[in-house]
């Protein structure tokens, strides 16, 4: 067992236009209040792709559904793999995250099934990894050390 996949913390879907989006989950679901971050630097630093240092930029929003965290990202600029998904699939489901305050031992114990870090960065103080375990799960799986109100969002939706 890699570890336990007890509580997933948030659930990302890549969208093209955030807006858009932020406005149909609120009209017709009641989903929100979002919250809104541009993540690009300085905000974000140490941003990998496949292993190589990168500089891009997306905007996401976040809003509570009960306990769990209901994320959506807009590709702004560079190369992500919110790019790759959105130019190969279009919008959608793309990850599941979990927290970890264990990052390096979990990211060991993927490393050693052949599951390797396929984009991260660090948002302030904390981290994230995206790994590649689409052909092996049917989604990407993310780590991320204690994420939350790391910075206070740029605006909120509905204002």
């Amino acid at each position: 067992m890699i570890f336990n996949f007890d509580k997933v913390s948030q659930v990302g879907i890549v969208v093209r236009d955030l807006e858009k989006c932020m406005k149909s989950y609120w009209e017709e679901f009641k989903i929100g209040p979002w919250k809104v971050w541009t993540f690009a630097p300085p905000v974000t630093s140490e941003t990998t792709l496949y292993g190589k240092p990168v500089q891009h930029a997306f905007r996401i929003a976040e809003a509570m559904v009960g306990d769990l965290c209901l994320e959506l990202i807009e590709h702004l600029e560079g190369e992500t793999i919110h790019k790759e998904f959105l130019d190969k699939r279009g919008e959608g489901l793309h990850h599941i995250q979990y927290i970890r305050n264990d990052i390096e031992p979990a990211l060991e114990r993927f490393r050693k099934l052949g599951i390797g870090v396929i984009q991260s960065g660090k948002v302030a103080k904390d981290s994230y990894y995206y790994l590649d375990t689409e052909s092996r799960f049917g989604i990407i799986v993310e780590l991320a050390t204690n994420f939350g109100d790391f910075i206070p969002p740029e605006r909120m939706y509905p204002p």
